[in-house]
């Protein structure tokens, strides 16, 4: 077995270097830390770097409340992923982080015409100005079938719950400001068969959002299935990451 990576970075972008020009970012939900996507640096280790994204306000920075701009955060995230080494990077986000994994997409191109391949999971498309945005009851009170989903890291935990609502509070004030236009990237859509806070028509907004390649695909679970069953997110951003004909098997062409 190999050895585990030590990460290294910032500490808003933690990076798992392995001699790869790909690199896979990945961005965690909204109440949730870098840990969403442990263990993916070995899991594609073979295949690429991992840069985990880790914002304010959880984990080991739970002490720095998050307050930033969204504009200024986006084009902090931006410049220091385009300041490595990369030929090639996958933008992966999943609820909130796939709304930010977006926005960050739209500055690459915009600051440094860079095209990062993205894929974004469980998450309706901007714009998110005028639109009722759930609040906590919402997303940890999911249909019984959806319990086990929402449930994982615990929901009843005092300090979750406590990022969760100031995580919300966060995209309420920030994401309703970002206007989004459609960007030549290619752009795959992940959604949950029982979300119970993401429709299925979503898929359709993500695709008017590009002008590159657009695949979606329907996975089982609800809305916190990346942290049940990582495996079919973790395989489409192993093949993404690859362009490799295994992407066709994990994904639908729209």
């Amino acid at each position: 077995m190999a050895p585990p990576i030590r990460p290294a970075g910032s500490r808003l972008l933690r990076r798992y270097a392995g001699g790869h020009r790909q690199a896979v970012v990945c961005f965690h939900h909204a109440g949730g830390g870098m840990s969403a996507y442990r263990g993916w640096a070995q899991a594609l280790a073979a295949r690429a770097d991992v840069l985990l994204v880790q914002l304010k306000g959880r984990e080991d920075r739970v002490a720095e409340p998050l307050t930033d701009r969204l504009d200024d955060l986006v084009v902090e995230l931006a410049r220091e992923i385009c300041e490595l080494p990369y030929e090639d990077v996958v933008l992966v986000g999943h609820s909130m982080g796939a709304s930010l994994a977006w926005a960050v997409a739209d500055a690459i191109w915009a600051v440094y015409r860079r095209r990062a391949r993205v894929v974004v999971s469980a998450q309706a498309p901007p714009p998110y100005a005028g639109r009722d945005l759930p609040g906590v009851p919402e997303v940890l009170g999911g249909p019984a079938d959806d319990s086990a989903d929402a449930a994982a890291p615990g929901p009843a935990d005092g300090l979750h719950a406590g990022t969760l609502a100031a995580d919300l509070a966060w995209i309420a004030r920030e994401f309703p400001a970002f206007v989004p236009r459609a960007l030549p990237v290619d752009l795959h859509c992940v959604l949950a068969d029982r979300d119970h806070l993401v429709d299925p028509a979503a898929a359709a907004g993500w695709a008017a959002l590009t002008t590159g390649r657009f695949t979606h695909r329907t996975v089982d679970g609800g809305h916190m299935y990346l942290l049940t069953d990582p495996a079919p997110l973790l395989a489409l951003a192993g093949a993404v990451a690859g362009g490799d004909r295994t992407l066709q098997e994990v994904c639908v062409d729209q």
